[in-house]
């Protein structure tokens, strides 16, 4: 029902004629009863909107603020030597950058499953174990979502009161991009359950380690609750939903010559009932890095029983020509016991964006 069929015409013509010609007290006080009621009853008549639930509130304010956490690690690795920072958010910064997982041959299975148990993804689940057992579960106190609360709470007393202008450049020095400027720009998009998964390059720095402390403490504070937001949008993702495969979607800080990159990830368990055939996949993995100088890379893993199907996607093509070089040695080196029957396949290209629900998040980047 709309407002105007609601409303009865007596309203408008008794503003109208209020609106012409002059009216005593009484008749005004009668007008606006008139109105009143007029437009209470419309009120009453119109059906309401469901209410928003926590989590769905949740999700759009984030989206508004999340942001990659490159950036804060960048300008962590100046605060670390920030003489200006107190100790005790020097040290809460190494902290942080103490759980990147290092890029190389050399990293072993368990060194993935811990950094994934500290991402953040699984902070309440953690403490909720901890809660319920006398030893906390060993990835708590490591964990980026405790750390990054930690550092936003320290640096809360260093920003009382307006912020104050320090540090301009002189006007023959190229400007520095500022934290905000690079979150209007560059902003990762937010984590999506079942969507294509993408990588985050190193960020360069945005302070000086000889900056106002009021400028570090803002900047810091600033991209920490970007990447809060970010965390908070992967626990929303990876939230079970009726009639969807369950999913763990998380980011993993990765360590690079170039600094440090993020790694996306997606852990999917197939969603195929118990009377599905022995060679359907049971487990999916999906990862995507962007480092220099292959460019994103993106991995499609589905392990099933015996078997294991390998898709990993190049954009740049001399990377994808080296994988296709190295396709069958990998494949030799994924073969185990478990399973045996391993295939490697080599494309180009990025993966295809997929769907996403209607009147969710809103694209602001644009």
């Amino acid at each position: 029902m709309s407002l105007a069929v609601a409303i009865t015409p007596t309203a408008g013509l008794a503003v109208a004629s209020a609106t012409s010609a002059p009216v005593q007290a009484a008749d005004v006080a009668a007008i606006a009863t008139q109105v009143l009621a007029d437009v209470e009853a419309a009120t009453e008549a119109l059906v309401p909107s469901p209410e928003t639930s926590p989590l769905t509130a949740m999700v759009s304010e984030a989206a508004t603020r999340q942001e990659s956490l490159a950036p804060l690690l960048a300008d962590l690795q100046v605060a670390v030597n920030a003489p200006a920072l107190p100790a005790d958010i020097r040290t809460t910064a190494a902290q942080i950058l103490a759980t990147q997982t290092p890029l190389g041959p050399g990293v072993t299975a368990d060194q993935l499953q811990a950094s994934a148990q500290r991402s953040g993804v699984f902070f309440e689940a953690s403490l909720a174990a901890a809660a319920q057992s006398e030893a906390a579960p060993a990835s708590l106190p490591q964990d980026i979502k405790a750390l990054l609360l930690q550092l936003t709470n320290e640096l809360a007393p260093l920003l009382e009161g307006p912020a104050q202008l320090h540090d301009q450049p002189a006007s023959n020095a190229a400007p520095r991009t500022t934290a905000s400027a690079r979150l209007a720009a560059d902003r990762p998009a937010p984590p999506i359950a079942g969507g294509a998964t993408a990588g985050q390059p190193p960020a360069q720095t945005s302070i000086e380690p000889d900056a106002h402390v009021e400028t570090l403490a803002r900047t810091l504070q600033q991209e920490a609750q970007g990447a809060l937001a970010r965390v908070q949008l992967s626990q929303a993702a990876s939230v079970e939903r009726s009639g969807e495969p369950a999913r763990w979607l998380f980011e993993l800080p990765i360590a690079t010559p170039d600094g440090t990159a993020i790694a996306q990830f997606e852990i999917s368990r197939d969603g195929k009932g118990p009377g599905a055939p022995a060679a359907e996949p049971s487990w999916r993995a999906r990862f995507s890095v962007n480092v220099s100088p292959s460019g994103p890379i993106h991995a499609d893993v589905m392990l099933g029983k015996g078997r294991a199907r390998i898709t990993l996607m190049a954009e740049d093509a001399d990377a994808r020509q080296a994988l296709e070089a190295g396709r069958g040695e990998l494949a030799v080196a994924l073969a185990d016991d478990q399973s045996p029957d391993v295939a490697v396949r080599i494309v180009g290209g990025a993966p295809a964006p997929a769907p996403q629900p209607a009147g969710q998040l809103l694209d602001r980047r644009s």
